[in-house]
């Protein structure tokens, strides 16, 4: 039996309309702080808790519209409905026949061919009426039309809470107590366990002989037996009511029952010599032990299973455990040493692989999302207009058509889950925005965290994949694309690919590709790439058009070069002595090495005109063009951008030089398209739009 979605409306912050959460064995639930996380897992609560207070509902369990205040409000409806499958009956195990009776006359089916699934709902409804919390009527059903059909009165069948206990929710909040904890699960699961071992009658007379044996023991020193009497005439003084007349002092347990309740689990002595309990633990350790003792009695309720299928007249236990328990466990990291994450995400892993058991979990940890396979995020964000929560899963790239695609998206969303709780993301090509673009913002506007921007280096063949995950999850963004003029798919290769990347996410072709010459063909766009970049004015008004869709470039070239030619002088500060580009030179029939810095700033040599040829070549690559586009000042930089991209590296480069740059000078030089992109993002985070402009 597994949990396979979650239905809620107008519980809590899930407004009007029915939000659909789809759960898996193990399901994290992600988003901004009071997005609806802990109202989904208490959601479950209400309906499976072992604790009959926690099922409880209130006036505040009613969602209450943002249009209405509460005086205002005469009535409203709720419901939250689950639904399970049985994987046991697909696989044809034994264990379908302890699961699947209890739910057999209310299970669904959606055709001849379809799968049996089980529908569990709570409807309720809350009036005014003349007491503070008012009037709430609430039942749970067994809902048993398929799912898109209405429901009437004739499908619903109330269940009964003896069946619904077969179902188990151990929720655990945020704010917790982990000796609580500890206490709970063993004044009540483990407990459970114990009391339903079958004992032999020969153990039961032998641990009662002991009992008696250590308290006679105990009773023959004379300090106790002092105290002993003392207590009991003291006692007398008080009251004389006869059932409690005799008050008497006892070592231990007068039988096995009030042993087992008085049961815990202590750590044997080690190296130390000591043994040790577990209120001696630290808070991190006790978390850590609570998670391990609810795996141990999922794992024995496993066996208990076992043994029920294979011989029912002889088993170890007489009581038959949940046929499912669900661990709602909200921000597992709380307590939790940051070397412990990986051995508690593992933990919790392997607890929903067993028969009996699934996990969710809430998390603001990068360090825990990053360990959750994306397909098993759900993410929560609050609609601000309605304040009601949305629920979305991630979207990734098809795995079977665009295999490395979603690898690659897959891995990257897991190496920058930070992304999911931007107020803004930033989507650069790869590790040079990464460090350049956090640079300017902090010099204008101070810290990135204070403003809730992700700067996400992606890769720029993969964008559209991002642009999708982040459409759907609602989350603002803005992309840095290099324009690679001259190189092969740049230039107008790159507006051209933007162009169709858009279009395939909704927006609408005959606004976007619409010009003063009427709006662009299918044709006319599949052969975009092949138009010439002369004039420039013409590619530089298609740029202009997809900035207003939140698409920048880095022009003529890419991030480096841009950077090299505000900032050249500083990049080359950061060289010593002899280092940097260089020449063989013949001068006079004597060959030597010259420096490159030390000819641009003397007499010219014939050398150097083919150094900056070959270094045009490398720039724009195999097959890319002869660098006609660029000025004789840009393609003598070239020389400087092979030595310092394309023959050291990127990353450290840009962290020398930018170390170098005065705060002013690097404000005063921030090249347009920063400026323009750092402006977007700053109206974006104040919640304003711009008109679509057209080219």
């Amino acid at each position: 039996m597994r949990l396979t979605k979650i239905k809620i409306h107008n519980f809590r912050c899930f407004g009007d309309g029915e939000e659909v959460i789809p759960i898996d064995d193990i399901t994290s639930f992600i988003g901004s702080n009071s997005t609806g996380k802990t109202a989904a897992l208490y959601a479950l609560n209400v309906l499976f808790s072992q604790n009959s207070a926690e099922r409880v509902l209130r006036r505040s369990d009613f969602h209450l519209p943002k249009t209405k205040t509460p005086e205002e409000l005469e009535q409203q409806e709720m419901y939250i409905e689950t639904v399970f499958v049985f994987d046991e009956l697909q696989s044809a195990t034994t264990s379908a026949v302890n699961s699947v009776p209890p739910f057999f006359q209310s299970l669904v089916v959606d055709g001849p061919k379809g799968a049996l699934y089980l529908r569990i709902r709570l409807e309720a409804r809350w009036e005014k009426s003349n007491t503070v919390e008012g009037a709430i009527d609430s039942k749970i059903y067994y809902v048993t039309c398929p799912e898109g059909e209405n429901i009437t009165e004739e499908k619903k069948v109330a269940a009964k809470r003896c069946d619904l206990d077969l179902i188990r929710v151990i929720y655990i909040p945020a704010i917790r107590d982990p000796s609580k904890q500890l206490k709970n699960v063993s004044g009540t699961m483990m407990y459970q366990i114990m009391s339903s071992i079958n004992w032999s009658e020969d153990t039961k007379t032998g641990i009662k002989e002991k009992i008696d044996e250590l308290n006679k023991h105990f009773m023959s020193e004379s300090g106790v037996s002092i105290l002993g009497s003392s207590i009991n005439s003291q006692w007398t003084a008080y009251d004389s009511d006869s059932r409690y007349s005799n008050a008497q002092l006892r070592f231990n347990s007068t039988d096995i029952e009030s042993s087992i309740r008085k049961s815990e689990v202590v750590f044997l002595p080690t190296v130390t010599g000591k043994e040790y309990s577990i209120d001696e633990m630290g808070d991190g350790l006790r978390s850590l032990f609570y998670i391990s003792l609810v795996d141990s009695i999922l794992d024995v309720e496993v066996k208990i299973r076992l043994e029920l299928e294979a011989d029912p007249e002889h088993t170890s236990f007489n009581r038959r455990p949940p046929i499912l328990t669900v661990i709602a466990l909200e921000e597992p990291e709380n307590h939790i040493a940051p070397h412990l994450i990986g051995k508690l995400i593992i933990n919790l892993r392997n607890i929903a692989q067993k028969c009996n058991a699934q996990t969710i979990l809430t998390s603001h940890s990068p360090s825990i999302i990053r360990r959750v396979e994306p397909e098993n995020l759900r993410y929560f964000r609050m609609k601000t207009e309605t304040c009601t929560t949305k629920v979305r899963k991630i979207t990734l790239p098809d795995s079977e058509k665009l295999a490395d695609q979603y690898k690659y998206v897959k891995e990257a969303v897991k190496a920058y889950p930070e992304l999911y709780f931007a107020k803004l993301v930033i989507l650069g090509e790869g590790d040079s925005e990464e460090i350049i673009l956090p640079k300017f913002w902090e010099a204008k506007n101070g810290g990135t965290d204070l403003s809730g921007i992700s700067f996400v280096p992606l890769g720029g063949r993969h964008v559209n994949h991002f642009w999708r995950l982040l459409d759907d999850l609602k989350i603002p963004h803005i992309t840095l694309l290099d324009l690679d003029r001259e190189r092969e798919g740049g230039g107008w290769g790159r507006i051209k690919y933007v162009l169709n990347q858009l279009i395939a996410n909704g927006i609408d072709r005959n606004v976007l590709l619409s010009s003063n010459h009427g709006v662009l063909t299918e044709q006319q766009l599949s052969e975009m790439d092949k138009w010439n970049l002369q004039p420039e004015e013409i590619l530089q008004s298609w740029i202009q058009l997809l900035e207003s869709y939140n698409v920048y470039f880095s022009a003529p070239l890419d991030v480096d070069f841009l950077m090299l030619e505000n900032y050249v002088e500083y990049y080359k500060g950061i060289l010593e002595g002899n280092e940097g580009p260089a020449i063989i030179v013949n001068d006079g029939g004597v060959k030597h090495r010259k420096l490159i810095k030390n000819i641009e700033s003397g007499t010219p040599v014939p050398e150097y005109g083919q150094r900056v040829n070959d270094s045009v070549k490398a720039t724009l690559k195999d097959c890319g063009g002869d660098g006609s586009t660029y000025s004789d000042e840009q393609r003598k930089l070239m020389v400087w951008y092979a030595y310092f991209f394309l023959q050291r590296g990127k990353p450290t480069t840009h962290i020398s030089a930018m170390v170098k740059i005065p705060k002013d000078y690097l404000l005063e030089n921030m090249p347009s398209v920063f400026k323009r992109l750092i402006i977007k993002a700053e109206r974006m985070l104040r919640g304003e739009s711009d008109e679509v402009h057209t080219a």
